[in-house]
């Protein structure tokens, strides 16, 4: 019972949830799809800036190199000159370096030069295993670090031989194999202030342009994440990067992720290998968990709040509309209760009028039959009986009806049956028989009927038979016809003596006819006759349909 009271508002419910579902799935849905789209275009942008800004650092050195080959003579103040553009055009480059070819015994003479430009003491050293200087091992020619952009911050560094180092070993003779810029292997670097930055160095062999024979070497000093941090500032914001050496997997170049961070290479988004000069890159692509992540939206909750509202809202209109009709329905439901118990009451109190109204006419039949008693004279019993067998007609009329439940018509075949059972009194021996189809008739025209046929079979008994007879007998047809005027006609036929010759309805002297002619008038009737030797019948005609049911 509950489920089916409650289904509609079930449904209500159940589509209002989907619907606010749906609007909250499509808001967020929408914000997914603009993300996706900021994640790939910062992607393509940050691949389109790598390689730009890698194309710069190589033209970088191309230009050093140039510039160390065209010129015999530099001094401190023409190569900071000379690079400070490039310090301040370039994001991530931390030094710019010259480091000159010297034998070994040029290697005092390097020294002292270096001692009268800095002002300090100079030698040749080399980066130890815990990062401190030492002496370099003697050998048959260095690679040190004469001239250093920007010089304030890397004083230190004046003197160091690169080629000590086994790495940076490598990639100088790499360089000068090939004579292209090469880069190195990840290196942790010394004068970043975070210990955790990692770099490269840019190395340009510089070949004499006679022998063919390298002089020395320009070298640029990235910090990859300052590198990152400026050429990709605005993508940062969106992506998280890792970049790792294809050699030196171990060691990021950089990081966005903080070092607890434990990442999951099947998270990134996309990969894509870097050929840079002789080293493989491996730049990885993470979303920030900002756009990763589910984006619970402020506006999918609103239409969210929104639809459970609009839900609520039509679910309290479709039950107050209910409410109102179930009272309305209530209403109509009581009031109808009261119309049927009126109308039965109504109905009742018609039924018991025709039922006394039947009863008062029998007491004046009985009350004329105790008059009759008394008289003598057969004309005065003769109209008294005429007058009590007319009430008996009218009677009949209203017993019908109080019998029927319909109390408004009265059935046309059983009115003539109970008709003739009364009026054979007069004469028991005749024989009557009755033709009538299924005609109901209101009360306005069936006591006008009734009253024409009790006086045409009064008559029809007291006059067309001279003889009682088993033979006598009477008939009455009725047919209805079924066109425009759907003309109602009754038939009463005998098989008497007949009428005489010269008989008049109108100037008959008794009152019959008069009543007769009267009815007829009365509901617009047309009453017609034939009569013979053999028999009288009169027909009886009604035209006046509008109160025929």
């Amino acid at each position: 019972m509950f489920w089916k009271d409650n289904f509609k508002y079930l449904i209500i419910l159940f589509l209002g949830i989907l619907a606010s579902c749906y609007l909250f799935y499509s808001a967020n849905q929408r914000r997914i799809i603009q993300n996706n789209f900021i994640i790939n275009n910062a992607i393509t942008r940050a691949n389109l800036k790598f390689n730009k800004e890698l194309g710069k650092a190589n033209i970088v050195m191309e230009t050093m190199a140039f510039f160390f080959k065209s010129n015999d003579s530099v001094s401190p103040e023409l190569f900071e000159e000379f690079t400070n553009p490039f310090m301040i055009g370039l994001p991530g480059i931390k030094a710019l370096e010259w480091a000159p070819r010297i034998t070994h015994d040029k290697k005092l003479l390097f020294e002292e030069a270096q001692q009268r430009v800095m002002d300090s003491t100079i030698r040749i050293s080399k980066v130890d295993s815990i990062s401190g200087l030492v002496l370099a091992d003697k050998k048959e020619y260095y690679f040190p670090i004469e001239f250093a952009n920007p010089v304030s911050h890397l004083k230190s560094v004046i003197g160091v031989d690169l080629s000590s180092d086994p790495r940076n070993a490598y990639t100088l003779a790499l360089a000068n194999r090939t004579k292209n810029i090469v880069f190195s292997q990840p290196i942790k670097l010394i004068t970043a202030e975070k210990q955790n930055h990692y770099g490269f160095l840019v190395i340009k062999a510089v070949s004499s342009p006679l022998e063919n024979e390298v002089v020395g070497y320009v070298l640029g000093v990235y910090d990859m994440t300052e590198y990152i941090a400026k050429i990709l500032d605005t993508e940062l914001k969106v992506l998280d990067i890792v970049i790792v050496d294809e050699d030196q997997n171990k060691i990021p170049l950089f990081s966005s992720f903080s070092e607890d961070r434990t990442i999951d290479i099947s998270d990134a988004l996309r990969q894509k290998a870097l050929k840079v000069a002789n080293r493989k890159w491996h730049i990885q692509y993470f979303a920030k968990e900002t756009f990763a992540n589910f984006p619970h939206t402020l506006e999918s909750y609103f239409l969210l709040l929104f639809g459970f509202v609009i839900t609520s809202m039509l679910g309290f209109i479709v039950h107050k509309n209910d409410s109102y009709q179930n009272t309305l329905e209530d209403r109509v439901r009581l009031r109808t209760e009261e119309l049927e118990n009126s109308n039965k009451e109504k109905i009742n109190l018609l039924q018991e009028v025709h039922h006394r109204v039947k009863n008062n006419l029998q007491m004046t039949s009985s009350l004329i039959n105790i008059q009759k008693r008394k008289l003598t004279n057969k004309e005065a019993i003769t109209a008294l009986e005429d007058s009590q067998s007319r009430i008996m007609a009218i009677a009949l009329t209203h017993q019908k009806i109080y019998q029927d439940a319909n109390s408004k018509t009265v059935d046309l075949k059983d009115y003539l049956t109970d008709l003739m059972v009364y009026q054979r009194k007069l004469l028991p021996t005749v024989k009557y028989t009755i033709t009538c189809p299924e005609i109901s008739l209101n009360l306005d025209v069936a006591v006008p009927i009734g009253l024409i046929l009790s006086e045409l079979v009064t008559n029809a008994l007291k006059h067309a038979f001279e003889i009682s007879s088993e033979d006598n007998q009477l008939h009455i047809s009725v047919t209805q016809e079924v066109h425009e005027e759907r003309l109602i006609t009754i038939v009463l036929t005998d098989n008497g003596k007949g009428l005489h010759k010269n008989f008049d309805p109108s100037k008959t002297k008794g009152i019959g006819f008069k009543i007769i002619n009267s009815l007829c008038k009365q509901i617009s009737a047309h009453l017609d006759y034939t009569s013979n030797g053999q028999g009288t019948s009169f027909i009886l005609s009604v035209k006046n349909l509008k109160n025929i049911i």
